[in-house]
């Protein structure tokens, strides 16, 4: 009976790796939700900056300069404007903040034709 008892014991040294397993599980799962929160907020600020973009564009295609002005203050970022024979191309720039890097510029351009008789 006691050769039995003496068989389940532990080997020296294997004492405490089950906290150590855990401890190292813990640090990636904590590494990989900082990753995906990340990835999810670039996702947001390339929505924000393509949404704003297209927006801009559309107003000022179809001529109404109050519009296009209200949503270029409202853009999360820089807004240049390019007009061209055809219609019109909006370019937005905005600074994405990126765990361990810094911020990163995140850019969105849309183009819209011109409505009818809104452009010479």
């Amino acid at each position: 009976m006691s050769s039995s008892i003496s068989s389940l014991r532990m080997a020296p040294g294997a004492r405490g790796m089950s906290t150590v397993e855990l401890a190292v599980g813990l640090v990636t799962v904590t590494v990989l939700a900082a990753l995906l929160i990340t990835l999810t907020m670039l996702g947001v600020a390339q929505a924000g900056v393509a949404e704003s973009s297209a927006q801009i564009a559309r107003q000022l295609a179809r001529g109404d300069q109050q519009a296009a002005r209200q949503a270029s203050e409202r853009a999360p970022g820089s807004v240049r404007v390019e007009q061209r024979s055809g219609g019109v191309s909006v370019t937005v720039v905005a600074e994405a903040p990126v765990l361990g890097i810094g911020k990163v510029p995140v850019t969105a351009t849309a183009w819209a034709a011109y409505e009818p008789g809104q452009h010479a």
